[in-house]
């Protein structure tokens, strides 16, 4: 085929891979459990469209980033005591006095609810091996930021 006939940017058409965030892929059992219906709700997707004669490009490439979560994870098992580490809901509350309740979860799974907090966060880091009393700081965008733990639980 004449190059007169092809489009100049064919090869830029491709769609990008979606990025692997760096580091461990923690979760816990749902967070493994969630990605993993993600993955056959999106194959099933994927199936349809291809069955209408669609395009699965899309679809291929959020299914090897799926696979690489599902692949990579590192289940943690729940938790138990009263210090703040993965899977723990941690009741907090801040210099004004507000109060707010997270679960220190893996960042796939954070991102599912705002209740959840990637473990990552400079919050999580900075309540991790905290008990309830403790009051822990961590560099906030404009000044350090403080809260005190109110509650640590791992009760689901």
């Amino acid at each position: 085929m004449s190059r007169a006939f092809t489009k100049e940017d064919d090869a830029g058409e491709d769609l990008p891979e979606r990025p692997v965030p760096p580091g461990p892929n923690y979760v816990t059992p749902r967070g493994l459990e969630l990605l993993k219906t993600a993955g056959r709700d999106l194959a099933a997707r994927r199936a349809a469209a291809l069955a209408k004669g669609g395009d699965v490009a899309a679809f291929d490439r959020d299914l090897r980033y799926l696979e690489a979560r599902i692949t990579g994870a590192i289940l943690v098992p729940p938790g138990a005591g009263d210090e703040a580490r993965f899977g723990a809901r941690v009741t907090i509350e801040d210099e004004t006095g507000a109060r707010r309740t997270y679960r220190i979860v893996g960042e796939d799974e954070a991102r599912t609810d705002e209740a959840f907090l990637p473990w990552s966060s400079p919050l999580a880091l900075a309540m991790m091996g905290a008990r309830a009393g403790d009051t822990v700081s961590w560099d906030g965008p404009e000044s350090t930021v403080r809260c005190k733990l109110l509650e640590v639980s791992y009760a689901p």
